[in-house]
């Protein structure tokens, strides 16, 4: 390649790399950026930098081995400003956009969990030390104080009411979430999965993803034990999903006495000592973790299938008046 020709493919590349850059930025459009709070909205706080926005695969440029619990759960954008005030107290704000409503609302699930201070911001706040996470729509937000002093905790939390003043959508808690039985469930304790990561972080099953779910849902309860729901697209799949569950849970070495209480439910017990009882139910799947009682976990199996039944009902119901 002589060096007029490779100029022209390095200005072609250029003018690639631009046109491409240009549309990433398009692609955002001014919505992410007209939530950030104005420096005349914080008195005593001015911003530190400029922002930073990062999309699609550059995320793993800004969070570094973290990522991808993020695009589990659809991912977009995120918007980063930090601020400061003149004593050099320090806030950073991150905004995300997610790609659904239940995705933002299982991201926060994932951050945020029991023994935090519930706050009345957007469609749900929990404030833990010196950092602060609210979910509203589609979008997550994650506001970071350095230290808990009282100017540093006031500056979040005025941080985090403007922000959620600028948002002009609300989001729904995913109505599985609905289907766990209510009787001593702690309500902070609720994980929404969308995929193997999240559900491996909550409680490691298997390394590998054997579920496959399409969603799923965890309660924490009062008693002490937990159950997890899975959301698959047909009876069908649900049933194969089991089988392939049960086959899983008798080979893997992590668990021990087995016992198949009829076709549609088992039980087995972790190295831990905590039993394990598994069951399908049209196109869901339970799993009930932590009561030693078979007469506990098939009566909580009851509450969902009445849940279940009661979801059909309303939605059929709906169907025929419309």
């Amino acid at each position: 390649m002589n060096k007029r020709t490779f100029l022209i493919a390095l200005l072609i590349s250029s003018l690639f790399f631009i046109l491409y850059s240009a549309k990433r930025t398009s692609n955002l459009g001014n919505d992410i950026y007209k939530y950030l709070p104005r420096e005349d909205e914080l008195p005593g706080w001015k911003k530190d930098g400029s922002h930073l926005v990062y999309s699609g695969e550059d995320l793993f440029l800004y969070i570094n081995g973290g990522a991808e619990i993020y695009h589990e759960y659809g991912f977009r954008h995120v918007i980063v400003q930090d601020y400061i005030t003149d004593n050099s107290k320090s806030i950073s704000l991150e905004i995300f956009e997610m790609t659904s409503s239940n995705n933002a609302y299982g991201m926060y699930t994932f951050k945020t969990g029991r023994g935090r201070n519930v706050f009345s911001l957007g469609d749900g706040a929990q404030l833990a030390d010196y950092y602060l996470n609210f979910w509203k729509g589609n979008f997550l937000v994650t506001i970071t104080g350095f230290d808990e002093d009282e100017e540093t905790i006031d500056g979040l939390l005025m941080i985090a009411h403007i922000v959620d003043t600028k948002f002009d959508t609300k989001g729904k808690i995913p109505p599985i979430v609905s289907l766990l039985p209510k009787e001593g469930l702690e309500k902070l304790g609720i994980k929404y999965f969308k995929g193997h990561l999240g559900l491996f972080n909550s409680f490691p099953f298997f390394t590998r993803d054997v579920f496959h779910f399409k969603e799923a849902v965890r309660g924490n309860y009062r008693k002490g034990f937990s159950v997890f729901l899975f959301k698959y697209t047909d009876s069908e799949e649900c049933t194969r999903r089991f089988e392939e569950a049960k086959e899983n849970f008798k080979k893997s070495q992590k668990y021990k006495n087995f016992k198949e209480v009829n076709k549609s439910f088992f039980h087995v017990a972790d190295i831990k000592g905590n039993s394990i009882y598994v069951s399908p139910y049209i196109n869901y799947l339970y799993i009930v973790l932590g009561t030693n009682v078979q007469a506990e976990a098939q009566e909580i199996l009851r509450a969902i299938q009445e849940r279940i039944q009661e979801t059909y009902q309303k939605d059929a119901l709906e169907q025929y008046n419309c």
